[in-house]
C-alpha cells in the first residue's frame, strides 16, 4: 500500500516528519511554492507542488493508495476534491483533524460575506488574519482602504495576489508565524485596530494567542466559522493509525534538553487557586496550597479522596475567572488538556497532573525547616531522585531549627 498526504498545515508537516522517522515513504502534495519551501528535505518524503483538481488527483491515486487529507480546515473545496478522487479510484481516505478551541466572548459569523456585512455595520479599524486567498471579498467593506490591514504570508505570490486586490503598502503586513500573544497585541496597537478578524485555526494556528491579545488591548474578535464539522483523527491518533497500518516500529522520540525549571517563590496568601479534581493527587495539591495561605477552590463531580469539594460538577471555563493559578488533576485526559489550553489563553499558570508538557508551573517537593523553604523538582528525567533528595534536604534544614 502506498501513502499519499495532501498537506499544507503544520500538522501535515509533523506527520511527514513522523513517516520519515519511522522509515516510511509518502508522496506529499502541497498547493503553493511557500508550502513546498517550508518542507525540509526528509528521507522517504517526495514533495509535489501545485494545485490539483479532483480529476488531476485521481490520476495520481489508485486502489492501493491510502490518502491522508492534512489540508487546512477552511480548505473545504480541496477536501471535497480529495474525497471525490478517492471515491473514483478506490483509494482509502483518512482526515487529519486540527481540533477547535473553545472561544467565549467572540462574534462568530458563518462566512466571509457575513464578516463583510458585520464590518459594514460596525465602524472601526480591523486587522485581517484570514489569509490572502479571499481578501478581495473585504474590498466590499465601506471605506476598506482606510479601515483594513491584512496580515499575510511573506511570499512573492501572496504579495502579488494582495496587490491585485488593492492591498498594498501599509495595508499589508507580510510575516511568518507563529505569532505570540505579545506580537499579536503589538500589531493590534501598531495598526490601531479595534477589531481582529480571524478564523478558528485551533492551537496550531495560534488562535489562543490571538484571543488573549485581543482581550488585552480591548479589541473585538470576529471569527469566521469553519465551513463544516468534520470527523477524523488527531495528529497523535493518525500517527498510531499509520504505524499499525504499515507495520512501522515507532521509536520513542528523543526529547530535546530543556533549560532547568526556575525556582520562583511567590506569596499565595489569599490568592485564588483552583484545583480541578478531588483524587489523591488533587488532595495533596490542596493541602500544600492551603498550607501556604492560598484561597483554594476545589471543583469536581465527586471526591474519591475524601476532600471537601466547593462545586460538585465538571469543569467550566469561567471557573478560571480571577485565578492566580490552577491545577488540572481530573481523571479525564481530555478535560485536563482543555483546562491547560484555557489557562494558556488566559495566561494563568497551570499544573497538569497527567502531562508535564502541558504544565506551565511544576509542584515541587516542599522542604521546610529553620525558617527556610526549599523546593525540589526534576528535569523531567529524574523523578525517582526527587523524593530522596527532598528527604536529605529536609534533614539539613532541620539542623537550622
Amino acid at each position: 500500500m502506498k501513502l499519499t498526504i495532501f498537506s499544507g498545515t503544520s500538522e501535515g508537516h509533523a506527520l511527514c516528519r513522523f513517516v520519515s522517522a519511522c522509515g516510511g515513504a509518502a508522496d506529499v502534495y502541497v498547493a503553493t511554492d511557500y508550502g513546498a519551501a517550508v518542507m525540509e528535505p526528509l528521507v522517504g518524503i517526495t514533495v509535489h507542488e501545485g494545485r490539483l483538481d479532483a480529476a488531476q488527483m485521481a490520476v495520481v491515486l489508485d486502489a492501493d493508495t491510502l490518502v491522508v487529507d492534512a489540508t487546512h480546515p477552511y480548505a473545504a473545496v480541496v477536501s471535497e476534491n480529495i474525497r471525490a478522487a478517492c471515491a473514483q479510484t478506490g483509494a482509502g481516505y483518512e482526515r487529519l483533524l486540527r481540533p477547535s478551541l473553545d472561544s467565549d466572548g467572540v462574534v462568530t459569523v458563518p462566512d466571509m460575506a457575513a464578516a463583510v456585512r458585520w464590518l459594514n455595520a460596525h465602524p472601526g479599524r480591523a486587522l485581517l488574519t484570514v489569509g490572502s486567498k479571499e481578501l478581495f471579498v473585504f474590498t466590499a467593506v465601506r471605506g476598506w482602504y482606510d479601515r483594513l490591514v491584512a496580515r499575510v504570508l511573506p511570499s512573492v505570490s501572496v504579495l502579488e495576489q494582495c496587490a491585485s486586490f488593492g492591498f498594498t503598502g501599509a495595508r499589508v503586513m507580510a510575516m511568518q508565524g507563529p505569532f505570540s500573544h505579545e506580537l499579536n497585541a503589538a500589531m493590534l496597537r501598531q495598526t490601531g485596530a479595534d477589531i481582529l478578524v480571524t478564523k478558528d485555526t485551533g492551537a496550531a494556528g495560534g488562535f489562543a494567542e490571538k484571543l488573549s491579545a485581543a482581550c488585552e488591548v480591548g479589541a473585538t474578535v470576529l471569527v469566521i466559522a469553519r465551513p463544516c464539522a468534520e470527523e477524523g483523527r488527531t495528529l497523535a491518533e493518525m500517527q498510531d493509525y499509520l504505524a499499525a497500518a504499515f507495520g512501522w516500529a515507532v521509536a520513542k522520540p528523543v526529547q530535546e534538553k530543556q533549560p532547568p525549571r526556575f525556582p520562583l517563590f511567590v506569596s499565595l496568601v489569599d490568592k485564588k487557586c483552583v484545583v480541578f479534581g478531588a483524587g489523591a493527587i488533587a488532595a495533596r495539591r490542596v493541602f500544600v496550597l492551603r498550607r501556604f495561605g492560598a484561597a483554594v477552590t476545589v471543583i469536581a463531580p465527586d471526591a474519591p479522596a475524601g476532600i471537601a469539594v466547593d462545586h460538585a460538577r465538571g469543569y467550566e471555563k469561567n471557573d478560571l475567572s480571577g485565578a492566580f493559578l490552577a491545577v488540572a488533576a481530573t481523571d479525564d485526559r481530555a478535560v485536563n488538556r482543555r483546562i491547560a489550553a484555557d489557562c494558556a489563553a488566559l495566561h494563568i499558570p497551570c499544573s497538569v497532573a497527567d502531562c508535564a508538557a502541558e504544565s506551565t508551573f511544576f509542584f515541587p517537593a516542599v522542604c521546610e525547616g529553620g525558617g527556610l523553604t526549599a523546593g525540589v523538582v526534576s528535569d523531567g528525567t529524574a523523578h525517582g531522585k526527587t523524593a530522596a533528595a527532598a528527604k536529605r534536604i529536609r534533614a539539613v534544614l532541620e539542623e537550622f531549627g
